[in-house]
């Protein structure tokens, strides 16, 4: 029997919504945990509304969703909650991102699920903690990457400030809240014991700013307005060309390579040119000495003169170029599949491989409410129950009125 990776068995009860706890538990099922994600009736996931959509589902829904079945659940009507608890009984992880309190005042909160299920892994992602001035408000990718740095290191110089485009603030949260259920599984493997996780999106675009953190603990002065450029060393960034711009880094022990590639030899022993604190410390003076070789010659003669000297260097890609890149294709990281309302669709494969332990893309994104009646009957409700709780409205199978 071909093992179904290293979570295979684990069940999750998936109460996240939007990008970051979906991405976080979407990591899980990845691996081979069987997420039972539970959607509003009627709408279900703000995300699926969010265009571009494909016969009415959404690419934002499909990038955070793989690998899920959907019970889509009035947690308002009457037995919704006993639906619930019934399914926790059987599931290893209870994850969530609403704001501190909203699972209390459901019925939902830790304390309560914890009796019901005493080993439970119980994983909260809040946008800027629970405790704390900020705790009741609402984060959002641009409010934290403006609030924690990011924005102001990366902003064009003497321009409009400008965000990360890649949802990183959210991407990151889901990843740290995954790492961290990872880590309470491996702890109740050995103990038995469950416990409470609690993280935030602030915290997480915290720990992925740690360079400048560290900066700034020891004292240094921490630039903005950088664009491409690396702080801490140069060249690392992007340079002008005779008909673009391309993007180069060179480690202190490459510095000899790329100046022969350039035809400047005299830079290698120069005592201040060769020395990457120097550099550093003049990088307005050394982009513009560097530009003014790199200006003289296009980019595509550029990359194949690095590539020549084992200089790393890289064309700016846009997202469609990045699709016909030979790099990103040898790697095989898309694959087909049947959609059961948008038809066949490409999905992104798993940005790992493991010799023993397999794992992938198993199922598509989940149409709302498309698993509903095959997860409870799972869980032992029987055929009577179901229909009378879809004739009450309790639970509900959207998708086919919508086919």
């Amino acid at each position: 029997m071909q093992n179904q990776g290293p979570l295979n068995g684990v069940k999750i009860l998936d109460f996240t919504h939007v990008l970051s706890g979906s991405y976080g538990t979407m990591l899980l099922g990845d691996l081979g945990a069987d997420i039972i994600k539970v959607e509003k009736i009627g709408s279900g996931d703000a995300l699926r509304n969010t265009p571009p959509l494909k016969n009415g589902e959404s690419a934002y829904f499909f990038c955070t969703n793989r690998n899920k079945r959907c019970l889509e659940l009035d947690l308002k009507k009457k037995g919704a909650r006993d639906i619930v608890y019934r399914l926790v009984e059987k599931c290893d992880v209870f994850a969530e991102n609403f704001r501190p309190g909203v699972m209390d005042r459901l019925g939902l909160g830790y304390e309560k699920i914890r009796e019901i299920k005493p080993d439970i892994i119980y994983a909260s992602l809040s946008a800027f903690g629970e405790i704390g001035p900020y705790r009741d408000k609402p984060g959002f990718e641009l409010i934290i990457q403006s609030l924690t740095g990011l924005v102001g290191v990366t902003s064009e110089p003497g321009g409009k400030p400008s965000k990360v485009q890649p949802q990183v603030v959210d991407i990151c949260g889901g990843m740290f809240m995954g790492t961290a259920i990872w880590g309470a599984l491996f702890h109740r493997q050995y103990t038995g014991q469950g416990q409470r996780i609690k993280t935030s999106l602030m915290e997480g675009l915290f720990a992925l700013m740690t360079n400048f953190v560290y900066m700034h603990l020891m004292g240094a002065e921490i630039p903005n307005k950088l664009r491409s450029r690396n702080p801490m060393m140069f060249p690392s960034q992007s340079f002008k060309t005779r008909d673009g711009y391309m993007s180069v880094v060179v480690v202190p022990a490459h510095w000899e390579r790329f100046c022969t590639a350039l035809g400047k030899t005299d830079w290698i022993n120069d005592p201040n040119l060769s020395n990457v604190v120097y550099r550093v410390q003049h990088y307005d003076e050394m982009e513009a000495l560097v530009e003014e070789t790199t200006s003289t010659k296009t980019t595509a003669e550029w990359l194949e003169i690095f590539e020549k000297h084992e200089v790393a260097a890289a064309p700016i890609n846009s997202i469609e170029e990045m699709f016909v890149d030979p790099r990103l294709k040898a790697l095989v990281m898309l694959r087909t599949m049947n959609h059961i309302k948008a038809g066949e669709i490409k999905i992104q494969d798993l940005p790992w491989q493991m010799s023993e332990t397999h794992s992938g893309v198993k199922l598509p994104p989940p149409a709302l409410g498309e698993h509903t009646c095959q997860l409870l009957s799972e869980n032992g409700f029987s055929n009577q129950e179901i229909e009378q709780l879809l004739a009450e409205g309790v639970v509900a199978e959207t998708y086919k009125a919508r086919a």
